[in-house]
C-alpha cells in the first residue's frame, strides 16, 4: 500500500502566510500534505498545475486569497 500523503489531489486550499503561498492538498488515498507554493500567484498556479490540478480549479484557488488574478 502506498503513502497516503502520495496519489492525486482530490482538495486544495491555498494559503498567503504573508510572504509565501502555502498549498494544502487532500490526495485520493486519504492523505494529507502542505507543501510551498512559492511568493507570488503565479508560483502557486504554476505549483498546482505541476501537482495535476486542472486550470479552472488552480486558477479558483489561487483566487480564493488573491482576488484580483487571472492566469
Amino acid at each position: 500500500m502506498g503513502d497516503p500523503a502520495e496519489g492525486p489531489v482530490t482538495a486544495v486550499r491555498v494559503e498567503w502566510t504573508g510572504a509565501r503561498f502555502r498549498l494544502h492538498l487532500v490526495r485520493g488515498a486519504g492523505g494529507m500534505s502542505v507543501v510551498d507554493g512559492g511568493a507570488k500567484p503565479g508560483d502557486a498556479m504554476s505549483a498546482l498545475l505541476g501537482l495535476g490540478v486542472p486550470a479552472e480549479e488552480a486558477e479558483h484557488c489561487v483566487r480564493e486569497v488573491e482576488p484580483g488574478y487571472r492566469a
